[in-house]
């Protein structure tokens, strides 16, 4: 993928106000919805992002996909080759591929997009390896029914929501690792390279549990549209679907913000 920036950070009254935050020692939440706010330039042209539509399509594919008798043979026909000595690396492999090949086609690859890449297929890894419960060598078979499991509401659900939680991360941490960067030393915010890991670690925990917002509606969206649309759903569908829920994440971030803060 393409490694535009998706955002600056300028020296503007917002961005000063996120790196005041950090010095001072706000917590995870005012943080966080300092940094929306001081890229909110950057985050409205989400929608507009060719790799985070192509991620958000293939989410949706992968839950269609485990709706079916063979799952690998479905992934096949969208573009997703799995090879027939199936492994989680390799699933995630071929998710990876073939949301390059997607993105690469558009010629529109951007910064925002390849995060969400790097979430999808983090997503995708985390719910087989749960699933296969660390087995070592698993079958084809292993993996196409771990894959199946997808096709089932509540796990569609459980799959969105990890996806906006770590996409969300990745990129308020985008936005915030020249800040953080600056706040390390005798003085500073953080003392020591591992206590600013330690805020960072937080910051995945708060987006972690802010994406509880998406897991229902993600399952409510995905078998009413599938349901609706026999079987198949839009890309249109799909790609709304995505911006709703990234909507979504950032008025539970706001909120949570608002909350903390009382």
């Amino acid at each position: 993928m393409g490694h535009s920036r998706i955002g600056t950070l300028p020296a503007t009254r917002k961005w000063q106000e996120v790196v005041r935050l950090v010095a001072d020692g706000a917590d995870v939440g005012e943080v966080a919805q300092a940094t929306l706010k001081a890229a909110e330039k950057a985050f409205s042209l989400v929608q507009k992002d060719a790799g985070f539509r192509e991620a958000v399509n293939l989410l949706v594919e992968m839950g269609l996909a485990g709706g079916k008798a063979d799952p690998t043979a479905q992934l096949a026909a969208a573009g997703i080759a799995i090879p027939e000595s199936t492994s989680v690396v390799e699933v995630a492999l071929a998710v990876g591929e073939a949301l390059d090949q997607r993105v690469r086609a558009t010629r529109d690859g951007q910064t925002f997009g390849e995060i969400a890449g790097k979430a999808l297929v983090s997503a995708i890894t985390s719910h087989l390896q749960e699933r296969l419960h660390g087995l070592f060598t698993p079958t084809r078979e292993d993996v196409a029914g771990a894959l199946r499991d997808l096709g089932k509401k509540k796990e569609f659900g459980d799959l969105a929501r990890n996806f906006m939680a770590k996409l969300t991360n990745e990129a308020l941490g985008f936005f915030l690792t020249k800040t953080l960067g600056t706040q390390v030393g005798e003085g500073q915010r953080f003392a020591t390279m591992n206590q600013m890991a330690q805020f960072e670690e937080a910051m995945r925990t708060h987006c972690e549990e802010a994406s509880v917002i998406v897991q229902e509606f993600g399952a409510d969206w995905f078998s009413k549209h599938r349901y609706e649309e026999g079987g198949r759903i839009s890309r249109e569908s799909a790609e709304g679907f995505g911006w709703v829920a990234m909507k979504k994440m950032k008025a539970e971030l706001a909120m949570r913000a608002k909350s903390d803060g009382n």
